[in-house]
């Protein structure tokens, strides 16, 4: 039987000794990054933190300043010194800091400070600053709060404790039910394309549980996340499905779901029954919430005359630019980086972007013998930089679109792809093109480019005709008029010539078009034109009304939408204008054999595949075996009631796992009554291992907060109800509290957190001594305010009344 777990709580002395030590060390600066941290875990090879520290000693000696590297070097050594003053590494750990802390500029004072913690230390760091890092002895001082916690599904189960900051996994259970336990699946071809809620894109074969992708909401008729609930693999006879305006490539088995544009509206049915003909559905706008993605990068200096730059922090739309034209025609070596580029006006464009944006000298000169412009980039920590976003060797194979652009906004990503286009992209008579013999990195572009509202075709040449390369040629090409502005507008041309070719054909091009076709059904548009008492005949749409005929949105709108005078039926056919739903029609469908697959199901039961909506597997957990799983339940619940049942100060339980498990858990487990009380919320959660524990405190960090709330305004309450109805059984101001205190009286003992340490201190430990409970009242809300003006900050209520 594991033993408890008992929550370790600091003793008045210890808690006097480590709040000394925090005050102390954080009031010191240090005039550069000279003040050096170590925090060393429980359990750690001392003897191998020492090598290391020595390794750390030697890079320091390549640090610039002299002053600086001197009290580094120092302090490095210094802490080498104390370390073999230990055989092993203490109980909880060790924590020391060291450094120059001399307040006179030029002034050396070497200092250091071994502490070991009275909990267990759980983070491993070495860092210099001009502070000490604190946070982790910090956050022993905070009142422990403590919460049981427990993930689950009905395999497997792990439960654990939020002690203060701290997770704990205390006990995993298995059950013993079959995992995979489905015969057969709707299932994809392992390299499908899906976009994640962040905006990253992955094949599906990456994809688990509970990964967040993007769906369709039909009700609304935009794009949102779901989870991803379950995943199988499988082998199954594929199907390739290829579309056409655009052209879009997806692989399925034959009872795989696709959502269908028939007579009769949107309807679900399996490939089998799909026809050349058949209009399959996709959203015409992905809708991401972008954020800014930070540049971790800490460049490898080992020669002190490398040239200084300017590190970017953030991926700007500056950056991604550069990025998108590195991506096309740029690569480096181990001291620079370097484009190639056809067009004067571009490489000069590009010179001056990269030289101000680093402030660094780039130089573009004319290879006669190759026939191009050559942008050069002397830097080595540059090449560095470039080195981290894009780490394949073979770019133009293998590379893809960098996780940190996919994640970025909208008006980043369009930015990197204006880059991109810049270094490969061309204007022809009829559409925008881009050409490369990356198949993976063409479909991240097609998908890229519907996130931006501009829909594109994927095309392949067998390339026979290029002398230098037999590779499949892949393009990615936009033709539609609107798409064509959406490109213009969100990403452009650094060249003049490709600017004025695609004026001219966005000027010229003609309304109609075949990409971009209202999801409506021609014969409801009729039937709402005529139940409003419009006749169709003064549209000039007949094939359209019987269906033979779709219609591209702007001949939608010019011949029918600014046609109609009646602003209640206007308004109902600009739903279907501004509808997110566009048509694709399927060109062919072929056998491709038998093929390991995937299938997944979401929560909304679907999800967008290289770039249409297709449905998910409704089957969920129908095979396993409910009599294994309900033992499963009384397993865990048991198991929870050994370990919370009796123990000290826990606040509550919080629980999840899987939609429907943790339910059926509440409700089949058996769990004793006084833990059921006990719980606060269940949250939707995929994982069952130690880090779904630290996604369920992550989710739950407002229901604990809001817990500790209404626990607070109620003791609150109590206190004042007890001085109003009991004046004798409660009493506040100092002098009393003590009093009551000495005389063992106290029951609860409440303190405002902006009291003086020492009053603070010593009024803790008294209660403490005597048994009392201590609970420490913030001024945030109206009741602590409240509390704080009548009583100082000081209240108590009493197990007796004073004389």
């Amino acid at each position: 039987m594991a033993e408890k777990y008992v929550p370790i709580e600091l003793t008045p002395k210890q808690r006097q000794e480590l709040e000394e030590l925090v005050t102390l060390l954080g009031n010191i600066r240090g005039s550069h990054t000279e003040l050096v941290t170590v925090l060393v875990p429980a359990g750690t090879n001392i003897h191998q933190v020492s090598s290391q520290l020595a390794s750390e000693a030697g890079t320091a000696e390549n640090i610039k300043s002299k002053q600086t590297r001197t009290a580094v070097v120092t302090a490095l050594e210094t802490i080498i010194r104390e370390l073999k003053n230990y055989k092993q590494t203490p109980p909880h750990g060790l924590a020391i800091f060291c450094g120059n802390v001399s307040e006179k500029e030029g002034g050396q004072d070497i200092q250091i400070w071994a502490y070991e913690p009275p909990k267990p230390l759980n983070v491993r760091l070495y860092r210099c600053d001009k502070v000490f890092v604190l946070d982790p002895l910090k956050e022993m001082l905070d009142v422990t709060e403590v919460y049981g916690l427990l993930v689950m599904d009905r395999r497997e189960a792990t439960i654990g404790i939020l002690e203060g900051k701290q997770i704990k996994v205390l006990r995993t259970l298995t059950s013993g039910v079959p995992g995979k336990i489905r015969a057969g699946g709707q299932c994809l071809a392992l390299d499908t394309l899906i976009m994640q809620e962040d905006g990253e894109i992955i094949e599906i074969k990456d994809s688990h549980n509970p990964l967040i992708i993007v769906s369709e909401n039909f009700n609304t008729e935009k794009t949102e996340d779901t989870p991803i609930i379950t995943k199988w693999e499988n082998e199954k006879e594929l199907f390739k499905i290829i579309t056409k305006y655009p052209r879009k490539e997806i692989s399925a088995s034959p009872d795989h779901l696709f959502f269908v544009r028939t007579e009769h509206g949107i309807e679900e049915k399996p490939l089998a029954k799909l026809k050349v003909g058949d209009y399959l559905i996709m959203p015409e706008k992905i809708n991401i919430n972008g954020k800014i993605q930070e540049i971790n990068f800490i460049p490898q200096i080992n020669h002190p005359t490398m040239k200084e730059i300017k590190i970017p922090k953030i991926i700007d739309a500056t950056f991604a630019r550069i990025l998108g034209y590195y991506l096309g025609d740029g690569n480096y070596e181990i001291d620079r980086i370097s484009f190639s580029e056809q067009r004067k006006e571009v490489a000069e464009y590009y010179v001056n972007l990269i030289s101000e944006y680093f402030k660094v000298s780039a130089k573009v000169r004319y290879r006669e013998n190759k026939g191009y412009y050559q942008i050069r980039v002397g830097s080595r920590i540059l090449s560095q930089l470039f080195r981290q976003i894009f780490q394949v060797n073979d770019k133009t194979r293998l590379e893809k679109i960098p996780s940190i652009i996919l994640k970025s906004p909208d008006e980043v990503l369009a930015s990197f792809l204006a880059g991109f286009y810049d270094a490969e992209g061309y204007v022809s008579s009829n559409r925008i093109g881009l050409g490369i013999n990356n198949k993976l990195l063409a479909r991240q572009l097609q998908f890229c480019l519907q996130r931006l509202g501009i829909v594109a075709s994927l095309l392949e040449y067998d390339n026979q005709r290029n002398p230098y390369s037999k590779n499949i040629r892949y393009t990615v090409c936009v033709d539609d008029g609107v798409c064509l502005g959406r490109f213009n507008d969100a990403l452009g041309f650094a060249s003049t010539e490709k600017r004025n070719k695609l004026n001219r054909l966005i000027k010229n091009r003609k309304g109609r078009s075949n990409i971009r076709q209202i999801v409506a059904n021609g014969r409801d548009v009729a039937r709402i034109l005529r139940n409003s008492g419009t006749p169709t005949t003064q549209f000039m749409c007949p094939d359209f009304f019987v269906n033979k005929k779709q219609l591209n949105k702007e001949i939608f709108k010019k011949n029918i939408l600014d046609k109609t005078s009646n602003l209640e039926l206007k308004k109902r056919l600009e739903l279907f204008y501004n509808s997110n739903l566009i048509l694709v029609k399927i060109a062919s469908i072929s056998s491709e054999g038998v093929n390991r697959t995937i299938d997944i199901e979401t929560k909304s039961h679907n999800f967008i595949a290289n770039g249409l909506i297709v449905h998910n597997s409704a089957a969920r957990f129908e095979r396993l075996t409910e009599g294994l799983a309900k033992e499963f339940f009384k397993r865990v619940a048991e198991s929870m009631k050994e370990i919370f049942f009796e123990m000290p100060k826990l606040k509550g339980l919080i629980i999840g796992g899987p939609i429907p498990t943790k339910e059926e858990f509440l409700e089949y487990g058996d769990l004793v009554t006084k833990l059921k009380e006990k719980v606060i919320t269940i949250k939707d959660i995929g994982y069952t291992d130690e880090h779904g524990l630290k996604l369920l405190v992550e989710a739950s960090e407002e229901d604990i907060a809001q817990q500790e709330f209404i626990k607070e305004k109620l003791l609150i309450q109590k206190f004042f109800e007890t001085l109003g109805k009991t004046r004798e059984k409660a009493t506040y101001g100092y002098e009393r509290t003590k009093l009551a205190l000495e005389r063992g009286a106290v029951a609860i003992l409440l303190l405002a957190k902006n009291l003086p340490k020492e009053q603070m201190q010593e009024l803790e430990s008294m209660a403490n001594n005597i048994g009392s409970e201590v609970h420490f009242i913030t001024n945030e809300n109206q009741e602590g305010e409240q509390f704080y003006n009548l009583t100082k900050g000081i209240g108590a209520i009493l197990r007796f009344a004073l004389e």
